[in-house]
């Protein structure tokens, strides 16, 4: 994660669903919020996949099953959301 002025760029190892960066942006002190997806290791195969959402689970998408991912829809996706948005407003209470 890194801050330049009032734009954040928040970074995850993951392929998200929509739903899970919609959700950081809205709740992100930054005027604005670029979600980065599957950076660092996930070339590496150390870590990554999709984080799917409840709905993608419920419709069958290609990649909410348990195959195409290692974070759950439910509790894994939305610890993703929460520690981000957490590490944003700790980003923001500092002074650039």
């Amino acid at each position: 994660m890194i801050r330049i002025g009032d734009v954040a760029i928040c970074t995850n190892p993951y392929g998200l669903f929509t739903d899970f960066g919609v959700r950081i942006q809205a709740r992100s002190p930054a005027v604005q919020t670029f979600v980065v997806q599957l950076a660092g290791q996930y070339g590496k195969g150390v870590i990554g996949g999709y984080v799917p959402t409840e709905r993608a689970v419920a419709g069958g998408s290609y990649g909410a099953t348990i195959k195409s991912n290692r974070v759950g829809h439910k509790e894994g996706g939305q610890q993703m959301v929460d520690g981000s948005v957490a590490e944003l407003k700790r980003l923001f209470t500092q002074s650039p």
